[in-house]
């Protein structure tokens, strides 16, 4: 197995449970159940690889509160190496509040707080020189990294003969590839979803979204498809429209893109190609809607090839 350095956001979830419509100005609305989970696109990352029993370390930015206590103390229970995480006095840790409608979609509401401060000199070298594939998750919502800051990260990592992979988030500025154009020369893998795939290129279509982004300098894409399951593309010209497990009615779908980009980094360090990679990926993101929370439904390497064999896909 190689070791999975997972870089870049950390939010603390406070999921609300379920929300179908706002309350109107001055009234409020019963909900049946909130409760905090370890949350962000790295974090979320690191914890299901830790589950699934994989190495993998965090490289994110907490704040000096309680909050960064128990985002470090969860991903220390799950086996993740901590050592790379900073904190910082200038904000608060980031914090999400993910409201759960009656269909398992999510909405969010997001305050960037100390992931805003996240940037290339608060990852200690030493520490990172130990990993083998270097992840950036959560790309848009790290304003102090992204662009040509990670860039130039990416570049020193892959020279340094690692695999570089990167997924994105919402862009809640609205600038999309600017953000990140410089980056994608220096990615092996791409695996942004679908609706920010659509934001990035400006097409509709998985296959042309997936041309743009390999003439942008992508090394491989990956573009996650939701229900549909995933188009994978090793190559340009080598294509994959892996489906999703069927028959999982979801209770929950936070988290279920990064459970997939843990799963199918997981393959590739086992050595597997992205085909059965991308099949395993879907078993995971699949364990992980079955229960409320970003990581809490993620379950061990063994019980997933499981779930994967009863849902009767061979892998």
């Amino acid at each position: 197995m190689k070791k999975i350095a997972c870089i870049g956001s950390a939010t603390m979830d406070v999921m609300v449970a379920p929300v179908d419509a706002m309350p109107p100005a001055g009234t409020l609305y019963a909900v049946e159940s909130t409760s905090l989970h370890p949350g962000g696109c790295a974090v979320n990352v690191a914890m299901d690889l830790g589950k699934l029993g994989f190495p993998a370390g965090a490289f994110c930015m907490f704040g000096e509160d309680s909050f960064g206590d128990i985002l470090t103390e969860r991903l220390s229970a799950q086996g993740v190496d901590v050592r790379g995480i900073a904190r910082t006095a200038a904000a608060p840790t980031t914090v999400s509040v993910v409201l759960v409608g009656s269909s398992g979609e999510r909405t969010f509401l997001y305050n960037p707080g100390s992931t805003a401060y996240f940037t290339a000199d608060a990852m200690d070298q030493v520490i990172l020189s130990e990993y083998d594939m270097i992840f950036v998750a959560g790309a848009m919502l790290l304003p102090a990294f992204d662009g040509a800051s990670c860039a130039s990260f990416m570049e020193q990592q892959r020279k340094a003969g690692k695999f570089t992979a990167m997924d994105t988030a919402w862009d809640p500025d609205g600038i999309w590839l600017d953000k990140i154009r410089a980056v994608l020369p220096h990615l092996d893998l791409f695996m942004p979803s679908k609706a920010e795939a659509e934001q990035l290129t400006g097409e509709s279509d998985p296959h042309k979204m997936a041309d743009r982004l390999f003439a942008l300098g992508c090394g491989s894409v990956v573009i996650k498809l939701g229900k549909r399951g995933a188009l994978v593309c090793p190559q340009k010209d080598k294509r994959y429209l892996i489906p999703a497990i069927s028959g999982v009615k979801p209770l929950d779908t936070t988290g279920a893109g990064d459970a997939f980009c843990a799963g199918f980094l997981a393959g590739l360090s086992l050595g597997w190609d992205y085909e059965k990679s991308a099949i395993f990926a879907h078993g995971v993101s699949g364990c992980c809607i079955l229960q409320r929370g970003a990581s809490a439904g993620i379950v061990s390497l063994e019980q997933t090839l499981t779930f994967i064999k009863e849902h009767g896909v061979t892998i």
